[in-house]
């Protein structure tokens, strides 16, 4: 059993009071019943709107708790190294600090986990008719079974997500995230490379995380099409870990890279307002995220 855990929370313009709850409600029930020993840590990386961390001050009233507002913004990859160096415990669970905890087991789980690191999953969830226009719902309802405990131990490394996983603090620190990382995505996916390349085993248990608020449409394209640049930055560190690196080297390949960025010129606007509208596919957006990475040269 992992006896003492560090809960690790990054957040930016979100709110966490509800997840931070929920984990200190499970965490004192196991301190009580085994001794348990833990801290939850949040960490607010200088978000622009700051009635976050207005609100999000209540959580400072909890046992156990620390509260860490940065004053200066520095990275999604940083911001977990800060974390990492920040805890006390041998053990650290990272979450992203705007999803929730829906098991009431979910602390336990992961305390009763083997493993060096283990990834516990999310769990998509939210109304499909509230929600049924929204692209990133229907893009991650579409990647669900892919991402599922089968499904990520198939992909090993490759597709590793931060969104809520263990580690334990040792390996934290002698394997970081890459603080070069200072835009939106990849940045766990070079971290799983990296733990893999260290000779660490990648563990996935079914211990999700739940996802059920989406942002909106034109939000997700800007952060696909920031993603698309940061792969772009990286490439080289990144290969066989990206599928459009692997898209693109088979049109390079075929010599039609050309005839890609020629129809991201003809339709690549038509593309990109159909997905921000009110009835976006999923399919167009996977088209639209290959041509305009292929174009970004």
């Amino acid at each position: 059993m992992k006896s003492s855990i560090s809960f690790l929370l990054p957040t930016y313009n979100c709110e966490c009071h509800a997840l931070v709850g929920e984990l200190h409600r499970q965490c004192e029930r196991l301190r009580s019943r085994l001794g348990f020993c833990y801290e939850i840590i949040v960490a607010d990386d200088c978000s622009p709107d700051r009635s976050f961390v207005a609100r999000n001050r209540r959580i400072e009233s909890l046992c156990h708790v620390r509260y860490l507002v940065r004053e200066h913004n520095v990275g999604r990859s940083a911001i977990r190294n800060v974390l990492a160096r920040e805890a006390r415990c041998e053990w650290l669970v990272f979450i992203d600090g705007d999803l929730q905890v829906s098991r009431p087991d979910f602390v336990e789980s992961y305390a009763r986990s083997s493993g060096d690191v283990v990834v516990g999953g999310v769990q998509i969830g939210g109304s499909p008719e509230a929600w049924r226009g929204n692209l990133r719902y229907r893009y991650e309802k579409s990647c669900e079974q892919a991402h599922s405990v089968g499904g990520s131990r198939r992909v090993g490394g490759r597709d590793f997500r931060t969104t809520n996983f263990l580690v334990s603090r040792a390996i934290a620190l002698a394997v970081p995230f890459d603080e070069a990382f200072r835009r939106y995505g990849y940045e766990d996916v070079l971290f799983g490379k990296s733990l893999v390349e260290h000779g660490h085993e990648i563990v996935h248990i079914d211990n999700p995380i739940l996802l059920d608020d989406y942002e909106p449409n034109d939000v997700y394209m800007d952060k696909t099409e920031e993603a698309c640049h940061t792969l772009r930055e990286f490439a080289s560190s990144l290969q066989g870990y990206s599928r459009l690196l692997q898209c693109e080297s088979r049109l390079r390949k075929l010599h039609v890279l050309w005839l890609m960025r020629l129809a991201f010129g003809v339709a690549g606007a038509a593309m990109r307002s159909s997905l921000v509208g009110s009835r976006p596919s999923v399919l167009v957006y996977n088209i639209y995220k290959l041509l305009y990475y292929v174009s970004r040269t």
